[in-house]
């Protein structure tokens, strides 16, 4: 790796993902159409930045991720530097450019392979799927560390902890488990954005009444769930997409996991006494 310009573009990205107001010369070299509304609706509201949010049932920000990170982080920084959020993305992109700086690639690899191997690559591709018009250029950035630094780590390592000690894989058999499993990524391997709703309930002219994701999600179970499972079913198609040509121990892992909610989806959508579940 060019330590240096790697540096720049990781403290380049931190920016952008951090601030609603970035520099234009950080725009600029980024390639990105800036609006504050952009920024507000990718990060705030369809694709929080932060690994908890990835990684936890609900999904949660906080829980065992932020444990574990804060853990991990503590052998690298001092106590009085030790951060709120430990899984924030834009923190764990300026530590990595800081030991790069410093020459500390070992350190920069066991960051990069724990604190954001399990959960960056598909989080690149939703960006880049699920942005707004003028920052998808994020994601396939993002995508760029991801696979640079991936080329760097041995093959024959195990998953990294964050996936290895995952929740398991929920069983999808009444109304709160199907929300729980299609609104957190760990559980069914999918990325559902509040963005996606919107547009599944343009294409299909469905009712969606506004509020939280969840609450959004419930309107439309509640009032066209035969429509909204399908298109459901139609979006993690395209997920499935994203590994296809990607063969690693933690693409496996979300692959299966999105590919058992395919089949417990479609096998819902078969049963006879299915629409009684969503009750």
């Amino acid at each position: 790796m060019q330590q240096e310009s790697n540096a720049e573009l990781l403290d380049a990205l931190a920016e952008v993902i951090e601030n609603p107001d970035p520099h234009p010369a950080i725009q600029e070299v980024l390639g990105l159409e800036w609006t504050r509304d952009g920024f507000t609706e990718l990060f705030d509201f369809d694709l929080p930045p932060f690994a908890s949010y990835y990684l936890t049932i609900g999904p949660i920000l906080g829980g065992e991720p932020v444990g574990y990170l804060r853990g991990m982080l503590s052998v690298y920084l001092r106590p009085e530097l030790q951060p709120s959020q430990p899984d924030s993305l834009a923190l764990l992109l300026r530590l990595l450019a800081l030991l790069l700086r410093q020459r500390s690639e070992d350190r920069a690899h066991v960051i990069f392979y724990e604190a954001l191997s399990p959960w960056l690559y598909n989080y690149a591709r939703a960006i880049s799927s699920y942005a707004p018009h003028g920052l998808t250029r994020i994601g396939s950035l993002l995508d760029e560390v991801y696979q640079d630094w991936s080329a760097t780590m041995p093959s024959a390592l195990s998953l990294p902890y964050l996936l290895r000690s995952a929740p398991e894989q929920l069983i999808i058999k009444d109304r709160e488990s199907v929300l729980d499993s299609l609104l957190s990524p760990v559980a069914s391997g999918l990325i559902l954005p509040r963005s996606e709703l919107i547009r599944i309930t343009h294409r299909h002219g469905l009712g969606m009444r506004p509020g939280g994701r969840r609450f959004s999600f419930e309107s439309l179970l509640d009032t066209s769930p035969n429509e909204t499972l399908g298109a459901i079913l139609g979006t993690i198609a395209t997920q499935l997409a994203w590994y296809r040509d990607v063969d690693s121990p933690i693409a496996r892992w979300w692959h299966g996991r999105l590919a058992a909610t395919q089949s417990s989806v479609t096998e819902l959508l078969s049963s006879s006494e299915w629409a009684d579940l969503l009750r």
